[in-house]
């Protein structure tokens, strides 16, 4: 058996099964893991949501910022924006069950000596923290999944604070763990930066989230989301969103051996 940390696929379903045979995936054997952004701006979300209804029984994912837009889009609290690419799985057959299935999903995993979320967590939080925060998300987001979103996209407050109200402390939780990359030195988000790690002369105003001291090193956190760093390890663990959809790489990493596997993007995934 073998277990796998898959990055942000996001609709490149042909990149995936490519990868799948890279690793020789067995799934009587095998299981996976995705680090969320299974859908949206690949040419084929509806695709590759057929493939994970299919296989629930050895497939885990955390949710990630695109996952959200499109339960979002799918409960009427979000439009359909021109860079979007899901209006073939909202109109599928499929749509309910997969939107079933993955509003279940959580925001951390925590597998052996490994925590699974989307872009990081905050330094301040404990591990235990962190699954926490994520399963009070969790617990919110399928009471009452409309009035939850609605309430769920902003930048304010830009920082965390235990004092924060109910539902900003819920919204800072999804920005921190399915949007963070860099933090400004006084902890605060840096919503504006997407690019690659910031410059020496830059960092005197912010840094990557995993530049800062943790408070709980006990276990690796393995996430995705910053394509533009590619596969990083660092302080923190390993970020393993390769930029498949922008057609660079789509990485597996496996959890007992460390070793990283990479295909090129299938150009039967990409947009034109």
């Amino acid at each position: 058996m073998a277990l796998y940390a898959i990055g942000d696929v996001q609709g490149c379903h042909f990149s995936f099964l490519d990868l799948l045979q890279k690793i020789k995936f067995k799934p009587d054997r095998d299981e996976l893991i995705f680090v969320g952004d299974l859908v949206n701006r690949g040419q084929n979300s509806h695709l590759f949501s057929q493939w994970c209804l299919a296989n629930q029984s050895n497939i885990q994912t955390v949710l990630g910022n695109h996952d959200l837009h499109l339960i979002a889009i799918y409960f009427d609290q979000k439009k359909h924006q021109k860079t979007d690419t899901l209006k073939k799985l909202l109109n599928s057959k499929q749509v309910d069950h997969f939107i079933e299935w993955l509003i279940k999903k959580p925001l951390a995993i925590l597998r052996d000596d490994y925590l699974v979320v989307h872009a990081g967590i905050h330094p301040d939080w404990s591990i235990n923290k962190s699954l926490k925060l994520a399963d009070k998300v969790h617990l919110a987001l399928n009471k009452d999944p409309a009035n939850f979103l609605s309430k769920m996209y902003g930048n304010q407050p830009g920082y965390w604070s235990d004092d924060l109200k109910k539902s900003l402390r819920r919204r800072m939780t999804i920005n921190i763990m399915t949007r963070m990359r860099t933090l400004n030195l006084n902890f605060s988000l840096n919503y504006d930066f997407k690019g690659k790690i910031p410059k020496k002369i830059d960092r005197e105003f912010y840094r990557p989230w995993f530049d800062f001291e943790r408070a709980d090193k006990s276990k690796q956190i393995i996430t995705g989301h910053w394509s533009a760093i590619g596969v990083r390890k660092h302080s923190y663990g390993i970020s393993i969103d390769s930029g498949c959809v922008w057609g660079q790489k789509l990485t597996a990493f496996c959890l007992e051996s460390k070793k990283t596997f990479k295909v090129v993007a299938n150009p039967k995934d990409l947009v034109n």
